[in-house]
């Protein structure tokens, strides 16, 4: 096939191939940054648009050794080109939430993947940035191009697309609650990615200004923490949070962090944590493997896979240009302390299929979560084990259950609309009026509602089956990126090719004009993606959001 040709123009052929790349002149773009020179990659678009790929790119040191449990620190200049062509390795993670999970990744892990296109629509003016931060419960995800794939972006050529990783579980979020192990090193990987973005995004062609930082899932409630951490004040200039919120009761800041510290340590062997000080605890986990530590996760579980994220964030002490939070957030969101920028949140209508599915297709799984019913499920869902809890739960959910047994053929089901509210939709009703109300609150506000069946949904990782569960937690994701690891491509002028091109321009705008509904207070509109995407949005009242459900929840968590 190949007459007579080196080795290496073989490879160079075959890559050519299989990346549809079109030119050795195209193989390896170059862009010299701060720290020093990039060698990259073309592509070619699903689309048919041409795209650099620079991939893995380093933000700050690997934070291993001495660096684990520490903030991240700038990576050192280098001399000569760094290959940027392909991924580094995710994060140390275990993602229990997916059948047969095993703990997989590196602490050498800080790398971020970012695409531009190689003739912007407007090659006079710098183009908008959108920085995504994937979700995964603090404790799984990666910024892997096989799920986040810039391709429905770089169609538009009108956008730079940055995805970046960030330290999960107990590489990101352990704490003594001291200066020995401040905490919240993910959420400060995060800024330290901002950061750089905001130091090199114009040698790539990317306006500093224009900035839009987004997240979905744990990955929306990040943005969300963004929004009112001074660490990243400036970093950004639009917000997305979709699916996710800080104010979610699984994101709340833990309360006794050195107790849980002596819980991680116990949990992978080493005697006597209590009588330890911070410094030696810290000191005798960064002896543990790395794996040992991922997999120790499962044994700060009360059952299955719950709580589903033990690690988050916590209240640092106040330490000027170190300190992440030094608030619990649900009161500095409540009293409007974050950055005035343009902001948009949303969801979809099953939220809660990403943990509850799991259950639901388990007989054995439920039978022990019936028979632990009182105790279990108000602990899932972060409720205080009391008698107004359970009889507060058992009523809306479970009514015809038993006080032994709560769960019946009939209510099954039920799970997922209690996974979906506790987690996810009134976390984000509670953020939304608490920021529409506030009467100092000046800055635009969107939501929207994606409503949208198509072919592709991500409830197959969580029962390995084709069963139709509606539209789950994450299936927006694939609409706004090219996920050809675990989807298969849209067929051309699909309603699913439709969706997407509306979505991707519903992004797209925003990034470039902030444009929300500057009237979005007590009547806010909600734009609605649905199946008939040749029809303009459906708009509801913020209202619409149900009222009963935040009743609830309020009075349950108080």
């Amino acid at each position: 096939m190949y007459p007579r040709l080196s080795i290496s123009v073989l490879i160079l052929l075959i890559s050519s191939e299989i990346f549809g790349l079109e030119g050795a002149q195209d193989i390896a773009p170059k862009t010299c940054v701060s720290d020093g020179c990039l060698r990259g990659r073309s592509f070619t678009s699903y689309g048919g648009k041409r795209y650099e790929a620079y991939l893995g790119v380093p933000f700050a040191k690997p934070p291993v050794d001495k660096l684990r449990f520490k903030n991240p620190v700038p990576v050192e200049p280098w001399t000569g080109d760094y290959d940027a062509s392909f991924e580094r390795s995710k994060c140390v993670q275990k993602n229990d939430i997916w059948l047969n999970p095993k703990v997989e990744g590196s602490e050498d892990c800080l790398y971020l993947n970012l695409y531009k296109p190689v003739t912007p629509k407007n090659p006079e003016k710098p183009m908008a940035v959108m920085v995504f931060i994937h979700g995964g419960g603090y404790f799984s995800g990666s910024a892997s191009m096989g799920e986040f794939g810039p391709d429905r972006l770089m169609d538009t050529e009108e956008v730079i697309l940055v995805v970046i990783q960030y330290r999960l579980g107990v590489f990101g979020f352990f704490s003594t609650g001291d200066q020995a192990a401040t905490g919240n090193f993910g959420l400060k990987d995060q800024s330290a990615a901002l950061r750089w973005v905001q130091r090199n995004i114009a040698q790539f062609g990317g306006d500093p200004a224009l900035v839009t930082l987004l997240g979905q899932s744990a990955g929306g409630a990040s943005v969300q923490m963004h929004m009112m951490s001074p660490l990243s004040k400036g970093l950004f200039s639009r917000a997305v949070v979709m699916s996710g919120s800080a104010l979610g009761f699984w994101n709340q800041p833990i309360k006794e962090p050195l107790k849980f510290a002596q819980q991680q340590a116990e949990s992978v062997g080493i005697t006597a944590p209590a009588s330890m000080s911070s410094e030696e605890l810290v000191d005798a986990l960064r002896q543990v493997d790395a794996i040992k530590l991922g997999e120790s996760i499962d044994k700060l579980k009360f059952w299955f896979i719950y709580p589903i994220a033990p690690y988050h964030s916590v209240i640092e002490k106040h330490v000027d240009n170190e300190t992440f939070i030094s608030e619990d957030p649900s009161i500095v969101w409540a009293r409007g302390g974050y950055h005035p920028i343009p902001w948009r949140t949303g969801f979809v209508p099953n939220e809660g299929t990403f943990a509850s599915l799991a259950i639901i297709t388990n007989a054995s799984l439920v039978a022990e979560l019936n028979e632990h019913s009182s105790s279990y499920i108000p602990r899932i869902f972060g409720c205080k084990e009391n008698e107004k809890s359970r009889k507060m739960l058992r009523e809306r959910f479970f009514p015809d259950g038993t006080d032994e047994h709560w769960i019946t053929d009939a209510n099954l089901n039920n799970l997922q609309q209690a996974f979906s509210e506790a987690y996810i939709t009134y976390a984000i009703a509670m953020s939304v009026k608490q920021y529409a109300n506030h009467e100092t609150t000046k800055n635009p506000l969107d939501l929207y509602y994606f409503n949208f069946k198509g072919n592709h949904s991500h409830s197959k990782f969580a029962t390995n089956s084709g069963s139709d569960y509606g539209v789950c937690h994450s299936d927006d994701l694939s609409y706004l990126f090219r996920s050809k690891d675990l989807f298969d491509d849209f067929e051309p002028n699909s309603p699913e090719a439709a969706m997407s091109e509306k979505l991707v321009e519903y992004y797209t705008q925003f990034a470039y004009d902030g444009v929300t509904n500057p009237t979005c207070r007590k009547k806010c509109e909600i734009q609605e993606f649905t199946n008939d995407v040749n029809q303009p949005f459906k708009i509801n009242s913020i209202d619409g959001f149900d009222q009963e459900m935040v009743a609830f929840w309020t009075e349950i968590y108080k």
